[in-house]
């Protein structure tokens, strides 16, 4: 019975990712597949600006936080 499950797992798994590599590999114009990558492209370089303030904002908490406890120490 685990061997059945795990190939079914396993078989679905690969539709799935068969799907997925077909559509991002599936022929386009030119222009359609330039204007696929500039979004990707541009979403990714956000996802990146977003990361990098939402960990720059814990840092300067940590740092903040660190900053008052030294202060109360001494």
């Amino acid at each position: 019975m685990a061997r059945l499950f795990k190939f079914i797992t396993g078989l679905a798994l690969g539709a799935v990712a068969g799907a997925v590599a077909g559509l991002l590999l599936a022929p386009a114009s030119g222009s359609e597949a330039q204007g696929r990558i500039k979004t990707r492209i541009n979403e990714a370089i956000e996802a990146g600006r977003r990361a990098a303030a939402q960990r720059e904002a814990e840092l300067e908490a940590e740092f903040e936080r660190a900053r008052r406890g030294a202060s109360e120490a001494a």
